[in-house]
């Protein structure tokens, strides 16, 4: 498939969708988009470039290749918003790719210097921000723990896990 066209193609249905992409984590998108019907082999051909990106990554992405790799986790974040792709986006390697580049682009964002810190790590922070919604998208596609936070309806057995003592310490 030509790169270019896929670009293309990628940009016009994510514009569609625009509004299931809350990277932000602010809104209550209660209904699933309704999706319109994919191309044939749609997701193992950007499986296939995703795999590249990844490949890629460990020797520095170029802009172009970063924009692709964005791309490509915000159509998986949208068509996990709709329950019944979940399950195929899950038992592929798209999560390992994913977590993957993620991990790069944080090591990436921790070894920026001060000087080159706002030059270059806004495509970084995106990609990883857009990670995290993509990991809510696949494992609550409804956003059943967003509703809860919003409504204040926490479980109480669920609070001992953010207690500072526990493993926070150690991650800072």
């Amino acid at each position: 498939m030509d790169p270019d066209y896929l670009k293309l193609w990628l940009e016009t249905f994510i514009s569609s969708y625009e509004r299931c992409l809350d990277v932000d984590f602010e809104k209550l998108e209660e209904v699933p988009p309704v999706l319109t019907l994919l191309p044939d082999n749609i997701l193992q051909v950007l499986r296939h470039q995703l795999l590249q990106c990844v490949q890629k990554a460990s020797d520095g992405l170029e802009p172009e290749q970063q924009n692709l790799a964005l791309l490509l986790l915000k159509f998986l974040i949208i068509i996990c918003r709709n329950l019944s792709n979940v399950e195929e986006i899950g038992t592929c390697s798209y999560i390992n790719h994913i977590i993957t580049m993620t991990t790069l682009y944080i090591q990436q964002l921790k070894s920026k210097t001060k000087e080159k810190e706002m030059a270059d790590q806004s495509q970084a922070e995106e990609f990883v921000r857009h990670a995290l919604a993509f990991c809510e998208s696949l494992y609550d596609p409804y956003h059943n723990w967003r509703h809860r936070t919003f409504t204040g309806n926490i479980p109480e057995s669920f609070f001992p896990l953010f207690q500072t003592h526990f493993c926070l310490n150690d991650c800072k």
